[in-house]
C-alpha cells in the first residue's frame, strides 16, 4: 500500500494582518491616551489598506487630511496634560510633536509635486516614528501622569477633569440668553 502523499490546503480568505497591531505593550496607562493612539494605528492600517489596494490620490489625500487633523487634537490633547500636570519633557516631547507634522507636510508635498512618488515611504515613516514616540516619549509621558494621580488606566478621564474644571463647583453654566 502506497504511503498517503501530505496534502497542504490553502486558506480560501486571507487573514487580515494589521499594518500596525496594537498590543499591551503599547499601551502607556492613560486611558484617553491609549485611546487616541489606537485611532492614529486604525488610520495608518487604513491608509495601508488603501495603499494595497491601489487608491487614487483624493482617497489618500482624505485619509492624510483626516490623519493630520485627528494627530493635531491628539497632540494638543498631549500637550494639556504635560502643561496641567508640569511635565518636566514638555518642550522636547513638544518639539516632536511639530517636527512630526512639519515631515508629514513635506512628504504630502512631495505626493503634490511627484504623483509617482512612493506612498510606502510615508506610511514606514508613520508607523517607525508612532511606535518609536509611544514606546519612549510617550510612556514617560504616561509615567509621569500615573504619579500624578488620578491618570490611571480606566480611571478618571481627562475630559472628564476638564469638565469639573470649567463647571464652577456643582453649578451650571447659565444659558446666554436669545436675542
Amino acid at each position: 500500500m502506497k504511503e498517503p502523499t501530505s496534502v497542504r490546503i490553502k486558506d480560501s480568505f486571507p487573514i487580515k494582518k494589521d499594518f500596525i497591531e496594537w498590543s499591551d505593550a503599547l499601551s502607556v496607562g492613560v486611558q484617553e491616551i491609549d485611546d487616541q493612539h489606537k485611532g492614529l494605528a486604525a488610520m495608518v492600517n487604513e491608509m495601508s489598506e488603501g495603499i494595497k489596494g491601489g487608491w487614487g490620490k483624493e482617497a489618500r489625500d482624505e485619509v492624510l487630511t483626516r490623519l493630520v487633523e485627528y494627530t493635531k487634537v491628539h497632540f494638543a490633547t498631549e500637550e494639556s496634560l504635560m502643561s496641567i500636570s508640569n511635565y518636566p519633557g514638555i518642550s522636547t516631547h513638544k518639539k516632536q510633536h511639530d517636527q512630526l507634522i512639519d515631515m508629514v507636510g513635506a512628504h504630502i508635498k512631495k505626493y503634490d509635486e511627484d504623483p509617482n512618488a512612493s506612498n510606502y515611504d510615508l506610511l514606514f515613516f508613520l508607523k517607525r516614528w508612532l511606535v518609536e514616540h509611544i514606546m519612549k516619549d510617550d510612556k514617560a509621558l504616561g509615567a509621569h501622569l500615573i504619579k500624578q494621580g488620578p491618570m490611571k488606566q480606566g480611571g478618571d478621564s481627562f475630559f472628564s477633569r476638564l469638565k469639573r474644571l470649567f463647571s464652577f463647583g456643582n453649578k451650571k453654566m447659565p444659558t446666554p440668553a436669545k436675542a
